[in-house]
């Protein structure tokens, strides 16, 4: 318990500042009317619950709404410029997707992501990815390898550029693609939901610098571009077992730097366990 209240004390910590700034922004592009960016596109005002569903989306990936933070319906009515009705249809949407808690004649508020949270989807992701890259590249089709080239080769660009933001992203559209070839939606739908709850896994260790000197920040971009490039060919070759292997190559990748953010940012203490059996299981 005192670990996971101390996990708590330093998710608030490393998002405060990044939170005001992102809400900020956040709030003045709604105001606009212009299109909301997302891992899916943009969408404009006209959707009044597609709208609604994208700005808060974004910002809850974006870690702009803190996890366990409440959603003030009233605010964001305000703030959106939208009734009730597409709003509460959005945020039961979100719900949906795990990042929305609706309580009881309480309201909602944004998905916590304590401890165990980010544990037990450590776990949950490394075996949904490699399940859905492994079935990727044998049921994939022509067209869908081309689509997954395409966002690899944005990622590259992205990551060139240095541009977290665009990478982190178009890294969401390069796994979805993947798990497009899957062909079995139950599956998809599950994957995607890790996937997005994701986002804000990776942006919290983005808030503090993990990477101590320049080399070892290119050491980690350049294992995650090699290993995008070798699960487009493991999928291309319809090598199952080759692809099932960096699906968990590549999960690890993610399971290694949250533990290493979270150890720099005060936890010297505590490790992120990185397998075995959960000591309530024990």
């Amino acid at each position: 318990m005192h670990s996971l209240c101390k996990l708590n004390r330093i998710v608030q910590h490393l998002m405060s500042e990044r939170s005001a700034q992102r809400r900020r922004s956040a709030g003045a592009e709604a105001g606009t009317g212009r299109k909301v960016a997302g891992p899916k596109g943009g969408i404009s005002k006209g959707g009044s619950s597609e709208f609604a569903y994208q700005v808060i989306r974004g910002e809850i990936v974006s870690l702009a709404l803190a996890p366990g933070s409440d959603l003030d319906e009233a605010a964001l009515v305000a703030r959106l410029g939208l009734s009730r009705t597409p709003l509460r249809e959005a945020v039961v949407r979100l719900a949906g997707e795990g990042l929305v808690q609706i309580l009881p004649n309480r309201g909602a508020r944004v998905a916590p992501m304590g401890w165990n949270d980010i544990r037990e989807h450590l776990e949950a992701f490394d075996l949904s990815q490699r399940l859905v890259t492994r079935w990727a590249a044998l049921r994939r089709t022509e067209g869908q390898i081309a689509q997954i080239e395409s966002e690899c080769r944005g990622f590259e660009t992205a990551a060139q550029k240095r541009d977290s933001e665009a990478m982190l992203e178009i890294n969401w559209r390069f796994h979805a693609a993947i798990a497009a070839c899957c062909r079995n939606t139950v599956i998809e739908r599950f994957y995607l939901q890790l996937l997005t709850t994701n986002l804000r896994i990776s942006r919290l260790a983005m808030t503090y610098d993990c990477f101590p000197t320049e080399e070892s920040y290119g050491l980690h971009v350049g294992n995650i571009l090699r290993e995008h490039r070798e699960m487009v060919e493991a999928i291309r070759a319809r090598d199952g077992d080759r692809a099932d292997a960096l699906g968990s190559s590549h999960a690890g990748l993610a399971r290694k730097r949250v533990s290493e953010c979270l150890t720099q940012s005060m936890l010297s203490d505590m490790e992120l366990p990185l397998g075995g059996v959960p000591d309530s299981l024990g």
